[in-house]
């Protein structure tokens, strides 16, 4: 009993996970069909799939989720086959029958047996039907005959089958009323319906996803057919004839995501293993050159680094994914929040399909939404006032996504009034977030920044959506936890554009170990544009400040040593007449970081450490070298926040 209960667990998960992703899919869909009006092939998408999440949830018995889908399917198909017209109204209830799914899903995952009724909703989608079919005067009266059953109606109360029927008749009529589009018949009985599970798992686990051959004692006559380019993780097409094994049939494997963390650190301990071999490696041939065991060594070191590398890669390509699993809800916010704020918004999407890794897609929800919610809520003008201006009445949003070097990019840009720096200003002064003597020592550049610090709003009033001081701070800290940075361009009446920078992966990176007052650190190589040796008669002083000119640019130049905290140790390179200087570039900002001593690039594993304030500590993590110590990675992107913020240069 055990394994068959373990084998139901697994068909249950797979059906909640693919459910899941099927409504992440559709969601922006329905957005973008209200916008369009019609679209065939967008209809017949959505339509395939509420029918197939009600098809396998009739397969395991989910009543509820049969009852939401199958109401919701019934006006899909009606808007497919033209008989009515899509309507905000309308749009309204289906968008909250994919909320109910989605809640109803969430309870299969946590089993915590809580039961939704679904009847009011039901209800609500019925009569969205009757309304949408009501206001088509080219639709006959007896049309109204073909709106869908409640979930209240007499005949859509299971009733438990006889224990003797048929498991794969049984099956097969439930597939039949499926691609009839009829209401689900009675429910088999447990044992028929665990029979007609394995049976559908069997056809599934098939080599062929169009013919199969089932090696079950069925009877010849029973074909099963799925609905129209189905999805479900139940139904498959199957008929006891065999076919031609199609060739090249791409392979899929659902790996549980807690695996794939498992070979990334173990991956991520064969890279300091092998950065030890090589520091070893590289010792026994300065040191024995001439012994052919050594030439023996290097060779296999050597093509340990290249395999080494070739895994590290592969892995992390296993965590990449599609940056659209995030933007996928944006389309329904834009639209719910618009409405909220009675405001004409489109949302354009540039770039979903590019890649990033699975911990970016965790941490980047959140900033993103508190970005667009303040371009809509802050940015965006009224209908009334972008017409005043001269602007279109409806304002736009644009997420463009990019990569660029090893970094992803997203900007979200808006064509509001932009940010009034004077008025943040003001209210930074005011709120008793900076003195007045602060905020004049401020660039405009650096008073965009007003906005990340904590209890800053320029609401005067709070409201659901806004002004209570939270949100933009939750942008800055979650952005540094990704190594990342984030900047604002604003021109007032032209609109404003946050511009979001991000390592591609964040396990393992390669960065450029550093020596200051004796001790070892490492910098990440991505936000470092150059490195100099410069004489200390190059180092300039201004109101206090140390600079340095760089091609006809002057840029901050700050000592490690100090921003560390570290007392001097008597390094006699330190009193030298040159300095070692790592140019830092975080978007429109650069500044020096002076150093005793640049010891080489190393691919480094990046090891998380609780307890410590990256911010004020300066620290990302550590690592361990190649020669076996214990280093720190230092966060250069709160550097840039803390070092710059009052900046004249």
């Amino acid at each position: 009993m055990s394994d068959e209960s373990d084998e139901m667990e697994e068909i249950i998960s797979e059906f909640i996970t693919e459910a899941e992703e099927s409504l992440d899919r559709i969601e922006p869909l329905f957005v973008e069909l209200e916008q369009v009006g019609e679209d065939k092939e967008m209809l017949n998408d959505i339509f395939r799939s509420m029918h197939t999440i009600k098809g396998a949830a009739g397969f395991l018995g989910y009543q509820s989720i049969v009852d939401v889908a199958h109401t919701s399917e019934s006006i899909m198909k009606k808007l497919r086959d033209g008989e009515i017209s899509v309507s905000t109204d309308m749009m309204d209830v289906i968008l909250q029958a994919v909320d109910m799914l989605r809640i109803l899903l969430g309870h299969l995952k946590d089993h915590d047996g809580i039961e939704e009724d679904v009847s009011p909703l039901v209800r609500d989608l019925d009569t969205a039907l009757v309304n949408a079919i009501s206001a088509r005067s080219d639709i006959t009266p007896t049309a109204l005959d073909e709106a869908p059953v409640s979930a209240e109606a007499p005949d859509a109360v299971p009733v438990e089958a006889p224990a003797t029927i048929d498991p794969f008749a049984a099956a097969a009529a439930e597939i039949e009323a499926i691609d009839a589009d009829e209401p689900k018949g009675p429910s088999m009985s447990d044992d028929a319906l665990e029979a007609a599970l394995e049976a559908a798992q069997a056809m599934r686990d098939a080599e062929t996803s169009t013919v199969e051959e089932i090696k079950h004692d069925i009877p010849a006559a029973i074909k099963v057919d799925p609905p129209e380019n189905a999805q479900a993780p139940l139904i498959a097409k199957a008929t006891v004839e065999k076919a031609p094994k199609p060739k090249d049939k791409p392979q899929n494997l659902r790996v549980d995501v807690e695996r794939i963390d498992k070979v990334m650190d173990l991956a991520g301990e064969v890279v300091l293993v092998r950065n030890r071999l090589l520091n070893i490696s590289n010792y026994f041939d300065q040191k024995y050159a001439n012994d052919p065991q050594t030439e023996i060594l290097t060779e296999t070191v050597s093509f340990l680094d290249r395999v080494t590398s070739d895994m590290q890669l592969a892995v992390m390509r296993m965590r990449m994914q599609p940056i659209n699993k995030v933007l996928s809800k944006f389309p329904r916010f834009v639209r719910d929040m618009s409405a909220s704020l009675s405001k004409d918004v489109e949302l354009e999407i540039q770039g979903e399909g590019t890649e990033v890794d699975k911990t970016v897609i965790e941490n980047i929800g959140d900033p993103l939404t508190h970005i667009l919610r303040n371009s809509i809520d802050h940015g965006l003008e009224s209908t009334e006032d972008r017409l005043a201006k001269g602007k279109p009445a409806k304002g736009t949003v644009k997420i463009n996504i990019f990569q660029k070097g090893n970094q992803v990019v997203i900007e979200i840009s808006d064509d509001g009034k932009g940010i009034d720096i004077e008025n943040l200003k003001r209210l930074a002064v005011q709120k008793g977030i900076m003195t007045s003597e602060e905020v004049k020592n401020l660039t405009d550049d650096a008073a965009t920044d007003i906005i990340f610090m904590p209890g800053f709003s320029t609401k005067e009033v709070a409201t659901e959506l806004s002004g209570r001081g939270v949100g933009m701070d939750v942008v800055k800290t979650n952005i540094s936890s990704l190594n990342g940075y984030v900047e604002i361009t604003t021109e007032k009446n032209v609109g404003s554009t946050f511009r979001i920078c991000i390592p591609l992966t964040l396990a393992i990176i390669q960065a450029l170990m550093v020596e200051v007052s004796g001790l070892k650190y490492a910098i990440p190589l991505s936000p470092i544009e150059e490195t100099l040796k410069v004489s200390k008669d190059q180092i300039e002083n201004i109101t206090g400040q140390n600079v340095i000119v760089i091609r006809d640019k002057v840029c901050p130049l700050f000592e490690l040593n100090t921003l560390l905290g570290l007392n001097y140790n008597g390094d006699k390179s330190s009193n030298s007449d040159y300095k070692h200087l790592i140019v830092i570039s975080m978007g429109e900002k650069r500044f020096c970081i002076a150093v005793d001593k640049l010891v080489g690039q190393e691919e480094v594993v990046i090891k998380q450490l609780k307890g410590i304030d990256t911010t004020s500590s300066y620290v990302l993590g550590a690592t361990i070298t190649g020669d076996g110590k214990v280093v720190f990675i230092l966060d250069v992107g709160a550097m840039s926040r803390n070092l710059l913020g009052s900046s004249k240069t």
